[in-house]
């Protein structure tokens, strides 16, 4: 399968990307959940901050809704302006919007 690189499907890998991370860190968060038990120790205080306390998990979903809004913007204006460049996503404002991204899940756990 050959990747075409355009900016659409750059955004598509990072909607999988950020998808795939949610899962793998909710899951654990859920089954330590019902453990009774926390591990001690510098482990442990890693992994509740990480892992269980969710922050892993709430960045990779803020990234994945920030990352489901461009593709909806980029595909409204594809529907619209179908003949034109208005809206067009370059190569140039996906570098842009992936810096918005990361700056916007950034500061949205900073203020959790």
């Amino acid at each position: 399968m050959i990747f075409h690189r355009i900016p659409i499907n750059y955004l598509l890998v990072n909607l999988a990307i950020a998808d795939a991370l949610y899962a793998t860190f909710v899951t654990p968060e859920t089954f330590l959940k019902i453990t009774p038990t926390h591990p001690g120790g510098t482990i442990g205080a890693v992994l509740c901050k990480l892992v269980t306390g969710g922050c892993l998990a709430w960045i990779a979903a803020t990234s994945s809704v920030i990352t489901l809004g461009a593709i909806a913007a980029e595909r409204y204006f594809a529907v619209i302006y179908p003949a034109g460049n208005v809206g067009k996503l370059t190569k140039r404002k996906l570098k842009v919007r992936g810096l918005q991204n990361s700056v916007i899940t950034i500061s949205f756990y900073q203020t959790r």
